[in-house]
């Protein structure tokens, strides 16, 4: 308590550093005791204590225990919160009216649209022009829908690990994106789009001179492979043919250039890569007002999608009450419910599943592009049933998209954990007494981690089976897109017991799954990134944020029955930037504003002052940790930051949502928002309304007769109550410091 504030050269200074709730009015340290301003500190602490909901401790249910109640209200607030600096003045005002049980979606500031603008430089910096590039011919352009004719064919490079090349991953993101911008209005991005889909066509369509079959798919290679449901693998990857004279659409093989002493490696789709590719198909043709033969071109990629990946019409299971469950597949040659032998026997490890490849937005959003813009004659691309070779039909085609995010989400319950991480891979075994017999009786999640009764494994793609890992952490962004594109849908999800019976117990959907994230930051992070510049003030490093999800620092909840081995570090940009997405389902302890400022604190992790915006590799790369701009790291805060900065908007078409179910922060002309980028050795003032003002006298009599006894409670309580922790009330003790934790609190002491 010896600390005597200086005069700074505005001539005014807050409270102690260590006490992150600053003055409820301006001080003239020259001429008060640090007593007198630690009071103030404690009034202002009081004041907002009397306005915060109750603290409390937050226990998310595992599946099978006692659940917990909880209960939603309809809020209509306003909040006006002003800080300076020395040097630059922000100022914000939040607006949120919700008419919905479920809450708005909430969006981060011009800070995290800033940001996005810079990952997005980064991202399309991998885009190069030539299908060549991937080993393939350009497809013809008189076969092309117009609105691709004349466009220039571009491909993702990647590069790292198994991913090295032209792989549908980065083709489906890169589409997937500029799909959402164009949407929006975006030129730029609608010609990329076009670029991409371009290309993706010469995938589908296969290399013209390896003497490999075309279209080559996500076939084998060998005559209607791609094309006959009743060739392995099981369901049909391309239409070959088209009402409009088009060429071939579907899904691709997972990568390219293909090496055809290597051809094994190289068949067969992706799933991931492939919903990802078609979602932003279906937004390139909203941005082009859906021209019929784009919409064909785009319903025969669905079609072809829903039968490869999914296993359309056939491949599924029958619960007690008689709902069919479409497990997602890996690909069309291996995972979901394809059996371990017979004639339609999967490729690899049987019986796995991703739950970080669940895209419940994706499939909705398919279902709901089918439903409103089929057509008679889309019935003859349709795939046949194996027991009869009659054609499916589009009722059956929705009624797998709904299904397939139902299976998805009872997967995702008993594969996940309090605190919002999930496994990389997990088991769905559910047999059929024959392995020739596609569909019958059967639980997919009955087992759930584990494949199996007995506990076993499966893997892919170098990530571990039930860990939290690359593979996993797209989880997140994936059921952001579904909380802000479907929110009431999301939210009410339909959960079954190990036997398939609905358990009216639990409690889950999108948001339910997104607040156990925001939980964890709130709860374990040691800064509060609701308050802008409260992290990261000592020091660049995100190091107090990481104290959430870094194994290091011991959290709870990173592992769990459904996550039962140890998660990979917070560290890597494509573990970090999805949990960040989170925030965009409210939670009811936060007020939106504050989850903006979250979203703010996360995207000010990377500078990009210094980048350029239109040719990135002209410029200096972004300044910060985990802000690497290999391929996968910047694939994942691309996609996340789009989320954060409000960026997706409903399918064009669909009637947009009113007014209130939108979370609005309005800010005001001249804001400088560099500002709360953090600093540590600026002084900050923070007027907080309704704090009291006494007279110079008066704070002076109390602060020297009360300060001691107020003190002495602060200081023994801050350790104990978790509230204080999340307001920087915190201590830097007990745990093995990282080198840049180091840095960080040598400064920290220094200031001290």
């Amino acid at each position: 308590l010896g600390f005597k504030g200086s005069a700074q050269n505005s001539g005014s200074r807050g409270c102690c550093p260590h006490c992150e709730i600053l003055s409820s009015a301006p001080m003239r340290a020259s001429t008060r005791s640090c007593g007198f301003v630690l009071l103030a500190c404690v009034m202002a602490l009081a004041e907002q204590h009397k306005h915060d909901p109750e603290h409390r401790e937050h226990h998310e249910r595992e599946p099978g225990s006692k659940p917990v109640a909880t209960s939603t209200m309809t809020t209509s607030t306003a909040t006006t919160t002003t800080f300076t600096r020395t040097t630059t003045t922000f100022t914000t005002s939040t607006t949120s009216t919700s008419t919905s049980t479920t809450g708005p979606h909430v969006f981060g500031g011009e800070i995290t649209r800033k940001t996005f603008d810079g990952w997005l430089s980064v991202w399309r910096s991998k885009y190069k022009v030539g299908v060549w590039n991937a080993g393939l011919p350009d497809p013809w352009e008189s076969m092309l829908p117009k609105a691709m004719k004349g466009v220039k064919p571009r491909i993702v490079a990647s590069m790292g690990g198994v991913a090295s090349g032209v792989v549908t991953e980065g083709m489906g993101y890169g589409i997937m994106i500029e799909g959402f911008l164009a949407a929006k209005g975006s030129k730029k991005a609608l010609d990329a789009g076009l670029g991409l889909t371009k290309s993706w066509a010469g995938m589908v369509q296969g290399p013209g001179d390896l003497g490999l079959t075309s279209p080559f798919g996500g076939g084998s290679n060998y005559n209607d492979s791609a094309t006959k449901v009743e060739s392995w693998p099981y369901g049909i990857s391309a239409v070959e043919w088209s009402h409009e004279d088009l060429v071939s659409a579907g899904v691709a093989a997972w990568k390219f250039p293909i090496k055809t002493d290597e051809i094994q490696s190289y068949m067969g789709s992706a799933s991931d890569g492939d919903q990802d590719a078609l979602l932003g198909m279906i937004y390139l043709a909203g941005a082009l007002e859906y021209p019929d033969d784009f919409v064909d071109m785009t319903m025969r990629t669905l079609i072809s999608f829903a039968s490869a990946d999914l296993g359309f019409p056939d491949l599924y299971r029958t619960l007690p009450n008689g709902k069919k469950m479409f497990v997602p597949k890996l690909g069309s040659m291996w995972g979901g419910l394809l059996p371990p032998g017979g004639k339609y026997k999967t490729k690899q490890e049987p019986w796995c599943y991703s739950p970080g490849y669940f895209a419940p937005a994706h499939l909705r959003s398919f279902r709901d592009f089918a439903k409103r813009y089929w057509k008679k004659s889309f019935n003859d691309y349709m795939p046949k049933h194996l027991d009869g070779g009659k054609l499916s039909t589009l009722e059956e085609l929705l009624e797998a998209f709904d299904s397939a995010v139902v299976a998805g989400y009872n997967i995702l319950y008993y594969s996940s954990c309090p605190s919002g991480t999930v496994s990389n891979w997990v088991g769905v075994e559910a047999p059929c007494e024959h392995n020739d017999t596609l569909h019958c009786p059967g639980v997919p999640w009955r087992f759930t981690p584990w494949v199996g009764a007995h506990g076993g494994k499966c893997s892919q793609s170098g990530t571990d089976f039930g860990s939290y890992g690359a593979d996993a952490s797209r989880a997140a962004w994936r059921i952001a897109m579904d909380y802000v594109l479907f929110r009431e849908e999301s939210t009410s999800v339909t959960i079954y017991d190990r036997d398939g019976h609905p358990d009216h117990s639990a409690h889950f959907g999108a948001r339910s799954y997104l607040n156990r994230i925001v939980i964890q930051y709130k709860t374990h992070a040691t800064c509060d990134g609701g308050v802008p510049g409260a992290c990261m003030k000592w020091s660049p490093s995100p190091y107090e944020l990481a104290h959430a999800f870094d194994k290091k620092y011991h959290p709870p909840a990173l592992n769990c029955s459904g996550v039962p081995f140890a998660p990979e570090s917070w560290w890597a940009g494509f573990m970090a930037y999805p949990t960040f997405t989170a925030f965009v389902a409210p939670y009811d302890e936060i007020g939106a504003a504050q989850m903006t400022y979250w979203m703010d604190t996360f995207s000010s992790i990377c500078d990009f002052k210094l980048v350029n915006l239109t040719d990135y590799a002209a410029g200096p790369k972004p300044m910060g940790k985990i802000c690497l701009d290999s391929y996968f790291e910047a694939s994942q805060a691309v996609i996340s930051t789009l989320i954060m900065a409000d960026n997706l908007v409903p399918m064009p078409g669909q009637e947009k949502d009113s007014p209130a179910d939108k979370v609005t922060v309005l800010r005001e002309q001249g804001e400088e928002l560099d500002s709360v980028l953090p600093a540590s050795r600026e002084t900050w003032q923070w007027h907080l309304t309704g704090a009291g003002v006494f007279s110079a006298g008066l704070q002076a009599l109390v602060a020297f007769t009360a300060i001691g006894g107020i003190a002495v409670l602060l200081v023994k309580r801050r350790t104990s109550h978790p509230a204080y922790a999340q307001m920087g009330l915190h201590e830097l003790r007990n745990h093995v410091l990282q080198p840049e934790e180091e840095s960080a609190l040598g400064s920290a002491r220094d200031l001290a």
